[in-house]
């Protein structure tokens, strides 16, 4: 066998190039795909914050009506952009606090309607998200899943610090590199 000294300048750097590469693609390849961990399924937020206090300046019941209409406003936009219905429901607690201060009660009658609705289809399109990031992660569909970790983004956008959100940002470099690699 070659002893090293004697070996050309060139071979030893090519030798030392392969040896590099080849660790690299190991080392690629040992990393993880995104575990189907507990943050999938379980461990998730709610997306609905209470709401203790009637916003704005003024009378409670232009304040009340305002925010209810920027709900309506935002409800119609949910079939656009997943955080509108987020939003919506904040806005009609925001009109709920409202009209309870006032005792408007047939005002609060509509408005917890409006909430429980929203807040249904938009806790049932959060769960269906969840679901098929969990499958399209399980299956290696990586277009999918990336489609649904963006879905919950902005569903969660509003959340500060809890690890779910922060499990959707760390996986979601991974899996759009996996998506672009995949098309």
């Amino acid at each position: 066998m070659t002893d090293l000294p004697k070996m050309p300048r060139s071979r030893l750097v090519a030798l030392v190039l392969v040896g590099a590469l080849l660790a690299l693609v190991i080392w690629l390849r040992e990393e993880p795909t995104p575990a189907l961990s507990e943050h999938v399924i379980d461990g998730y937020p709610e997306l609905f914050p209470d709401v203790s206090d009637c916003p704005g300046r003024g009378a409670a019941l232009q304040n009340g009506r305002r925010a209810e209409e920027l709900g309506l406003l935002r409800a119609d936009r949910y079939a656009y952009s997943p955080r509108d219905g987020v939003r919506a429901v904040a806005r009609y607690k925001e009109a709920l606090v409202c009209y309870r201060k006032l005792g408007a009660s047939g005002d609060a009658d509509r408005v917890r309607r409006s909430i429980a609705a929203m807040s249904a289809k938009v806790n049932t399109d959060y769960a269906a998200s969840r679901l098929n990031l969990a499958n399209a992660l399980e299956q290696e569909r990586w277009p999918a899943a990336l489609s649904e970790v963006h879905r919950l983004l902005l569903l969660t956008e509003h959340i500060r610090r809890h690890a779910y959100v922060e499990w959707l940002k760390s996986i979601n470099g991974k899996i759009t590199a996996r998506a672009g690699a995949s098309s």
